[in-house]
Parts: structure tokens; C-alpha cells; sequence
């Protein structure tokens, strides 16, 4: 029987979630005195500071006008290694151990101040200016801490993703800036990394980011951005590290990297070659990519092949990554005198990685379930080689930017498989070819108004060929014949262009632009589909024709904007409108299709500073969208070794409302974020998947159908640097349904899924010797379908994830740290499946040496297979991975 989500057991662990740090830490010791001078005048406002044997700030105070203060502290502190600090301008600094009394009568010394000698010393550990908030790293970094990404993570308001991304109260960067430098560009996981947080004096954050100079105070901006202030001391050499680790059974992890940072030049230069589950690619990520090129209108065909059904365990990489990658990462950066800034980056990767695979899956179809079970043995060789140069000149009087780019990219992919007991041998081959030109130029007029000039030009190629051995599904494809194998092919060049220029009036108190521009894509999508028999000879699949599509797509558009400030109030509305052709023949099935559309897509964004930190923002957009030439194709294309998909449709025409709201509160001095959004949204299609399920083959084709999907989403995030702990307490909650609707065999199945996760994260420091760190995950899902007007009843699907991780780190010492971390995870659907997993690690800082010895035991307890489930809609999905088993590196790392 499939277990249901009660309410009460939803708010119970709901509440024991939100509870559990605060009850951990709930009964407090408390510090109490009165600060008075020598004559016994009251000396109010002073700094009242109390640390530890490491010199940490464990709380603070101000005393009131009267010169008294109280201050909390965990009752796990241990006074005999805390210290009380006095500050105040005008008096002696005062430092005394304390001693466990009640009270403490602290008398102050007055010494005169000679102003234009003052020199500050010890600054806050955080501080906003304007839309800039400053973190300054020393104050959160603790002893076992390498990397500014490991600081990143304690900063209080600031969250980072497992796969490297960075957010700030909810919003994800848009760059990390190294001493203003722009060096790493959109992929900046490689620099929180690899530098040393000890290089990093500061971290700022700023928010309502215009990185281009000519447009601050002329364009707005809500980007969020973060700059690495780097020490001066370290600026004027070059420094880096060499690791070498080796390991049983049979592991080596190596990695060199060379690091400069000063004004006139920039680098940031990393080798690397693994085999102990690393993902390399990583370092390559580029977040926002896809919705750069989303907004300039190039949005490029998906992979139409693919091995199959096979996905990846939620777990960390690491678990179940079977992998020998070598990956090269060069950035430079070079500043001349006249303001002109030239930047290479250079990225390289080859990697070969396994993953062992079986699966089950159900598809209910009301009267009957479908039951498909394969097992499969993948062997995958991807490779990268990305280049990028660029010139820029950002100045106040004008700004130019040229960025030529050229990346070739592919993967190999061999699998040994069982499909629904039947053998089967596959090889799917992928290759990228992308190069693209970005030309901007910006100068300010005479008037102070400004024009923008920007011209983007790409050609990007996908072609792929997926070969089954033996033959499959002869009934579907070959008349019921077995024969020997089966190829393939499928290849869609694109290019695409995209010029426009723009005028501002920007010195009035509406803000005004006006932009003229022409956008040009063409496209040429070839497939084949060949069945080799066993005789020698190669047949055309007799059930449909080849692919031979052209497309092109012509739009010619003017925008409109408008952008008001006024005090608390900040408005912007975009009125863009665009006249286009789109044409698509394919002399193979006679189809010869244009069609004109005037499209016209609003935004409007409101935004009301509630005050100085806080503020509440909406915003409505309306989208008119097009399909591509990815849905309009007509003949079969075999998509993967049990999935053919055709199309009956013609272009996809979809329109979508959104609306949001979203509140964003800061208290920066008591390092306390909160962020709340909800958003819904609503799309209406004019196409409809419909699927053909039967034993052996799916079969997909796109109807012209009406097609509704809705969703409605909201959360909260808070994260709140406790000073009682020393750290950051997080937590997040998320709601959110969808619903949608699906044709299988015929039928139609409205769909409504729903989740809800809740996940905490603290830190502690328990005494001076040992650290706590708890993070968890619990996510709920259910997916049925809304049972008004359809003649099938199926099964409600429920799942609840649990993902819990608890974590020790020892100080032995100032130099020797051990790290002792738990895993546990739950996943419940018709039964309960549960995994614990434990790790170590030991390092010890030879610091006159400049090195470090390294131990990591990993999966102590020796887990070897992954099981979990995953529902959608009609689906369930069973699957069962192997895992890397335990593991020992040793490493060596030399600091140079």
C-alpha cells in the first residue's frame, strides 16, 4: 500500500526542524559588569568583547548609558579560556581572562587621542556601504579552511551549491570579480576553489550591480556580484600550489596551479588529473549562459539522441564517478595604461568515466502497466577544448567590448545492456562545434545622452550517430525481421545573428531607451535512419522518409523602456515588439510552411524600498513564444534504443503570464537575511505530446492539441550569523504544484505534482577544540491526476526523501584537524530504503615547510549499491547504481 503524507507529520518534523539549533544551544551562561573611569563616571557605548584561546570573537556587546552590559553565552563555554575585551576612543583597551564570577567591576583608563595618528586595527566583521555589503575573511575563516569557497560557504546570507554556484540571499551572482577584475567571467567555480582564502582580505557583496561604467546611474540594474578584495602583501608575487595524492585501490589526485594578482596583471592557472571521483566539468560550468543566450533570442536545438533512460543517483559525485579526467584551466588577464584590458581563457578537459546501471520501471495505464527492465553498463569519453579572447576598454565616457569564442566538444558513449532481458550493444558519438563573435560599443554623446551598438554572430553544429547491435524492434521497424544493426544519424548546422542599436535619454527623471534591431537564424536539420540487415545489405526504415528541413526565422524589432525612480519607489516597464517570418520546407514530405507573427512581449517590474535594506518588488512579464525546428520535423528520427518520436503538428505557438513577488530583508550589523517569493505561473501551448507505450518501443508524436500547464511556487530562506556559535544558522522551506496534462495511448491524464522541502544548516563550535556542523534535506513529493472528466482512475504516487549530514571537525593543536563526517539518507515509497555513510579525513599543516600531509577515508562503511526511486506523473521509476566502495588517498601538498 502506498504510504500517504499526513499533515501532522508534516508539521512535526516542519517545527523539530526549525527548533533543533535553537534547543541545542538554548541554555545560556551570561557575562555581567559596569564600566566606570577612576572618579566613577559611567562610560557608556564602549565595545565589550569576549573571545577565545584562538583569539575568535565567541559574543559582543555595547554597554548602555550607564555603562552596563550582559552578555549570553552557551553553557557549553568554558571560562577558563575565554577573554573580555574593553574598547572605547578615549580609554585604555582593557583585557582580562575571566574567572567564572557573577560580575565584574571594570575600571577605565582616559588617554588622549591624537587624531591624525589613529590607526584602525580591528574592524568589524562586516560593514555596508551604500548597495555594497563588506565581509571582512579573517572574522569567519576558520583553522582548517583552504579555500575562499570554504569561507563562502560560513558567510552568513551567502549560500553555495554543491555543483560551485553562488547566491546571495537568494540571488544567484552574475560574476566573482578578483580585485574589480572580471577575470573568470561567468565561470567562477575554479577561483573559489583554488584560492587561498588567506590571500582574501574582504568580500563584497554588491547589490543593483551596473558593471558597465557609462550605464551606472543611467540603466538599473538588480544583478548581485561579489569581489575579492585581495591583500596588498600578496599582490606583488606570484604564488601557488603542487598536490600529489595516491591511493588504494589503485587512486591518484594531482594538481598544480599558479596564481597572480596585482593591477596590472591577473592569472589563474590550474592543472588537474584525477581518478577518485572528481567531476572536472565543474570548473567549466557557466551559470548563466543559457540565459544570456535565451534573452538575445539564440536558442540553440537540444541533443536529439541519446543513450537512454538512464539518470544519476542523488548523491554526491563522488559516490558512484568511475573516472580518469585531466583538466586544464587558463585564465589571464592583462591591464594596459590605456585603459584597454585583453583576456585569454583557455579550458581543456578529457575524461573517461563508467557508471553501472540496472533499472525497473512502471507506466499505468489505467487498465494496464507497462513494465520495462534493463540493465546497462555505460562507458563514457567526453572531451573539451573551449577558447575564449577578448578586449575590453569600461570607461565613464564610453565602454568597448570584443569577445571571440570557440569551443569543440564531444562525448563517446558505449553501453552493454539488457533491455527487457534482451542483449543489446550501443554507442552513441556527439560532436560541438561552436563559434561566436560578441561586438559592444558604448559612448556617451555630447548631451550625456548615450547610444549602444551590440552585434552577435554565432554558427554552432550537433551532429550525433547512435548504433544499436542487434537490430531493435524488428516488429516496429523491420516487418517483424531480425536483422543486424541499426544507425542513426542526425546533424542540425545553425547560424545565427543579431544587431541592434539603442539610444538613451538618461538625464531626465523618466530614463528613456529606444532600441532598432534584426535577428537571423538558419538552420538545416538532416537525420537518416538505416537497418542493416543480415545479408550486408542497408535499408531505409520503410515507416517514414529521412529528415531534410530547412528553417530559416527573420524578425525585425523595436523596444521600448522606461525606468522611474523616485525616492522609495523604482519602476521599469519594456514594451518590446517584433515582426517575424518563419519558413521551414522539407521536399521529402512536401511541406513548405511560412508563417508571420507580430509578437508582443511586456514586462513590468515594481520595486519599493520598505528602507534603507529592505524591500518588496513585483513583476509581471508576458511571453509569446515560438517553437523551434525541433518540433516541427516529420520524419522518425529514433531518438534512443526504445523511443521513436515524429511529429503531426505545426509550429508550436506558446503565450505565458508570470507573475512574482518577492521580499528581501537585511539587517547587515546583525548579520540577519531573509528572503520570501512567490511566483505563478500559466502557458498555453497550441501542441500536445502524445505517447505510444507498449512493451517494447515508446512511441512519441506532437499533436495539435490545447495544452495547459500551471505552476505555483513559493519559499523562504533565513540565515542568521549567531555570535553565541560563531557561525551561520540557515534554513530554507519550499512549496510548490504543477499541473499538466499527458496522452498515453489515447488517453488523456490531467496531472497535478506537488513538493515540499524543508532544509536547515548550522554550525557550532562546541568547545575550543572541537566544531559541529548538521545539514538536511526533507523533501516530500506526490503526483495523481485529477480525476474530473477522464474515464481512467490511476494510482496516487507518493514519495519522501530524507538526506541528514552531520560533520566533526578536531583541533589537535593549531596544526593537526580531524574531520569526521556522517551521511544518512531515507527514501520512502512502497517500503523504506536507508544509507549511512562515513568518511575522514586527517591533515596536518607543516607550516615551516609550507606543506601539508592529507589522509581521506571515504565510504568507511562500505556501501556498494545505491537503490532509489523516482516518480512523475504516470511513471515510477526503480534504480539501483554501484558505487565507488571504500577508499584511502594520501596527499602531499606543497605551498610555493
Amino acid at each position: 500500500m502506498v504510504s500517504k503524507i499526513y499533515p501532522w507529520e508534516v508539521s512535526l518534523t516542519t517545527f523539530l526542524l526549525l527548533i533543533f539549533p535553537f534547543l541545542l544551544f538554548a541554555q545560556k551562561q551570561a557575562v555581567q559588569g559596569r564600566l566606570q573611569t577612576k572618579d566613577g563616571k559611567d562610560v557608556a557605548y564602549a565595545n565589550v568583547v569576549i573571545k577565545n584561546r584562538d583569539n575568535r570573537v565567541v559574543s559582543f556587546k555595547i554597554s548602555d548609558a550607564q555603562g552596563n552590559f550582559m552578555i549570553a553565552l552557551p553553557d557549553t563555554a568554558n571560562n577558563n579560556h575565554l577573554v573580555l575585551e574593553i574598547r572605547h576612543l578615549g580609554y585604555k583597551q582593557v583585557r582580562l581572562s575571566l574567572n567564572g564570577q557573577d560580575f565584574y567591576k571594570i575600571i577605565l583608563e582616559e588617554q588622549t587621542i591624537d587624531l591624525s595618528q589613529v590607526e584602525v586595527k580591528s574592524k568589524p566583521s562586516i560593514r555596508r556601504r551604500g548597495d555594497t555589503l563588506s565581509y571582512q575573511v579573517s572574522n569567519f575563516a576558520k583553522g582548517e579552511d583552504r579555500s575562499i569557497g570554504e569561507v563562502l560557504k560560513r558567510l552568513p546570507g551567502i549560500e553555495v551549491a554543491d555543483n560551485g554556484e553562488i547566491k546571495y540571499n537568494g540571488k544567484s551572482i552574475s560574476s566573482l570579480y578578483i580585485d574589480g577584475d572580471d577575470l573568470l567571467a561567468d565561470r567562477y567555480v575554479i577561483g573559489s576553489k583554488t584560492i587561498p582564502h588567506g590571500m582574501v582580505k574582504n568580500v563584497e557583496v554588491m547589490q543593483n550591480h551596473q558593471p558597465i561604467k557609462i550605464l551606472q546611474n543611467k540603466v538599473s540594474s538588480d544583478q548581485v556580484a561579489l569581489n575579492l578584495v585581495i591583500k596588498e602583501d600578496v599582490k606583488l608575487k606570484m604564488t601557488g600550489q603542487a598536490k600529489l595524492g595516491l591511493g588504494l585501490p589503485h587512486q591518484y589526485d594531482s594538481e598544480i596551479n599558479g596564481i597572480l594578482f596585482n593591477k596590472k596583471y591577473k592569472m589563474l592557472n590550474v592543472m588537474k588529473g584525477n581518478n577518485i571521483g572528481e567531476d572536472l566539468s565543474l570548473d567549466f560550468t557557466a551559470f548563466n549562459r543559457s540565459v544570456i543566450l535565451s534573452t538575445i533570442g539564440n536558442e540553440r536545438p537540444d541533443a536529439l539522441l541519446s543513450t537512454g533512460t538512464v539518470g544519476t543517483p542523488n548523491l554526491p559525485k563522488p559516490r558512484y564517478y568511475l573516472n580518469e579526467s585531466v583538466a586544464v584551466n587558463a585564465n589571464n588577464l592583462l591591464n594596459l595604461r590605456n585603459g584597454l584590458q585583453l583576456k585569454s581563457t583557455i579550458n581543456i578537459l578529457v575524461d573517461r568515466n563508467q557508471l553501472n546501471y540496472n533499472g525497473l520501471s512502471d507506466t499505468y495505464l489505467g487498465e494496464d502497466t507497462i513494465h520495462y527492465s534493463e540493465r546497462q553498463a555505460l562507458f563514457r569519453h567526453p572531451f573539451l577544448a573551449d577558447f575564449t579572447l577578448s578586449a575590453e576598454a569600461n570607461k565613464k565616457s564610453h565602454y568597448f567590448k570584443n569577445e571571440l569564442r570557440f569551443s569543440y566538444s564531444g562525448d563517446r558513449a558505449d553501453a552493454n545492456m539488457f533491455n527487457n532481458g534482451a542483449a543489446l550493444n550501443l554507442r552513441l558519438t556527439s560532436k560541438v562545434r561552436d563559434l561566436s563573435n560578441r561586438l559592444e560599443y558604448i559612448p556617451e554623446l555630447h548631451n550625456r545622452n548615450v547610444i549602444q551598438l551590440t552585434w552577435y554572430v554565432n554558427y554552432s553544429n550537433l551532429p550525433q550517430q547512435l548504433f544499436l547491435q542487434p537490430g531493435v524492434n524488428a516488429p516496429i521497424l523491420n516487418d517483424s525481421v531480425a536483422y543486424q544493426s541499426t544507425t542513426q544519424s542526425v546533424q542540425t548546422p545553425t547560424w545565427f545573428n543579431r544587431l541592434s542599436l539603442s539610444y538613451g535619454l538618461v538625464k531626465n527623471k523618466v530614463k528613456q531607451h529606444y532600441r532598432l534591431g534584426v535577428l537571423n537564424e538558419l538552420q538545416h536539420l538532416e537525420s537518416v535512419l538505416r537497418l542493416n540487415q543480415d545479408d550486408g545489405r542497408t535499408l531505409a526504415f520503410a515507416g517514414s522518409k529521412d529528415n531534410d528541413l530547412q528553417w530559416s526565422r527573420h524578425r525585425l524589432y523595436a523596444e521600448a523602456n522606461y525606468e522611474y525612480k523616485a525616492r522609495r519607489w523604482e519602476t521599469s516597464l519594456a514594451l518590446p515588439l517584433a515582426g517575424q517570418r518563419i519558413g521551414y520546407k522539407d521536399p521529402y514530405f512536401m511541406l513548405v510552411r511560412n508563417q508571420y507573427q507580430l509578437l508582443f512581449n511586456p514586462a513590468l517590474r515594481l520595486k519599493w524600498m520598505v528602507n534603507q535594506e529592505d524591500y518588496l518588488s513585483t513583476n509581471y512579464t508576458y511571453s509569446n513564444h515560438m517553437g523551434n525546428i525541433g518540433g516541427i520535423y516529420r520524419g522518425a528520427i529514433l531518438t534512443n534504443y526504445r523511443t521513436i518520436q515524429v511529429n503531426n503538428a505545426g509550429l508550436q505557438e506558446r503565450s505565458s503570464h508570470n507573475v512574482g513577488l518577492q521580499y528581501n530583508f537585511q539587517r547587515s550589523i546583525a548579520m540577519l537575511f531573509m528572503n520570501a517569493g512567490l511566483n505563478w505561473n500559466k502557458s498555453i501551448a497550441n501542441t500536445i505530446a502524445s505517447n505510444v507505450v507498449n512493451q517494447n518501443i515508446s512511441q512519441t508524436v506532437l499533436l495539435p492539441l490545447e495544452n495547459n500547464v500551471s505552476t505555483l511556487n513559493t519559499h523562504i530562506e533565513i540565515s542568521k550569523f549567531i555570535f553565541a556559535l560563531g557561525s551561520a544558522a540557515k534554513i530554507r522551506a519550499s512549496w510548490s504544484t504543477t499541473r499538466y496534462n499527458q496522452i498515453i495511448n489515447n488517453e488523456l491524464f490531467p496531472y497535478n505534482n506537488r513538493t515540499f522541502s524543508l532544509s536547515p544548516n548550522f554550525e557550532a563550535r562546541l568547545w575550543s577544540w572541537v566544531s559541529f556542523n548538521y545539514r538536511a534535506t526533507r523533501t516530500w513529493l506526490s503526483s495523481k491526476v485529477i480525476t474530473n472528466g477522464i474515464t481512467s482512475v490511476l494510482p496516487e504516487q507518493y514519495m519522501q526523501y530524507d538526506d541528514q549530514h552531520v560533520q566533526f571537525v578536531f583541533y589537535i593543536g593549531k596544526n593537526l584537524f580531524v574531520n569526521i563526517a556522517g551521511r544518512y539518507q531515507s527514501i520512502k515509497q512502497n517500503n523504506r530504503l536507508t544509507y549511512f555513510f562515513m568518511d575522514a579525513n586527517f591533515r596536518l599543516k607543516l607550516v615551516k615547510l609550507k606543506s601539508d600531509l592529507e589522509l581521506n577515508l571515504t565510504n568507511l562503511a562500505n556501501v556498494r549499491g545505491y537503490e532509489s526511486y523516482h516518480i512523475n506523473a504516470n511513471n515510477i521509476w526503480y534504480s539501483l547504481y554501484d558505487l565507488r566502495g571504500r577508499m584511502a588517498v594520501f596527499k602531499y601538498s606543497f605551498n610555493f
